[in-house]
C-alpha cells in the first residue's frame, strides 16, 4: 500500500521533530554559581573602559563538572553619547572548579584557525546547537533592554 505524499511528509517531519526533542533533552546543563560566573565573566573576558557601563548576557549551551560551553556577549555602553565603546559576542569554554565555580577560560583562535579551534574546544553536540558566527538574538534582546533602562548620564540621575 503506498502512502500519499503528503502523508509521507507529515511523518517525516514528526519523525525529524522527535528527533530534535530528545537530542535537545539530552544535552545535560551542569550546576554553577551564576553570580560567580557573572561576576568572572565581567572581570575576564569584558574588556573595561574609564566611565562605560558593562552591559552583557551569556546563553548556556551544555557542560559537565568539570566545564561549561556558552556564548557571551558585552557591550560597554557610554551613558553621555549614548553609544557603544567596545564590545565582543564570543564563543567560551568555561572551566569549574569543585564548588561549580569558574576558575578559567579558554576562547576560539581568530582568524584562519578559528574552526578547527571551535572542534577543539566544544563538542559536536554544542556546534550544533550554536551559531558561530554571530551573537544569539537572546543575547542581544538581553544587552539592548539593559542599554534602554541606563539613564543617559551622572548628571541626569541627580536631577
Amino acid at each position: 500500500m503506498r502512502l500519499k505524499k503528503k502523508v509521507k511528509y507529515t511523518l517525516y517531519i514528526t519523525l525529524l521533530v522527535i528527533i530534535i526533542i530528545i537530542f535537545n533533552a539530552s544535552v545535560s546543563f551542569p550546576s554553577y554559581n551564576a553570580k560567580s560566573l557573572e561576576a568572572y565573566l565581567n572581570n575576564n573576558i569584558a574588556q573595561k573602559t574609564d566611565g562605560g557601563i558593562i552591559t552583557d548576557a551569556y546563553k548556556i549551551y551544555g557542560g559537565n563538572d568539570q566545564e561549561m560551553y556558552l556564548w557571551y556577549g558585552f557591550e560597554v555602553w557610554n551613558r553621555e553619547q549614548q553609544d557603544i565603546e567596545a564590545g565582543a559576542s564570543l564563543p567560551v569554554v568555561i572551566q569549574l572548579n569543585d564548588q561549580n565555580e569558574p576558575i578559567s577560560h579558554e576562547i576560539p583562535e581568530d582568524g584562519s584557525n578559528y574552526t578547527n579551534s571551535m572542534k577543539e574546544l566544544f563538542p559536536l553536540y554544542v556546534r550544533i546547537r550554536m551559531n558561530d558566527t554571530d551573537m544569539p538574538g537572546s543575547i542581544r534582546h538581553s544587552i539592548d533592554m539593559q542599554q534602554d533602562s541606563l539613564p543617559p548620564s551622572d548628571d541626569d540621575e541627580s536631577a
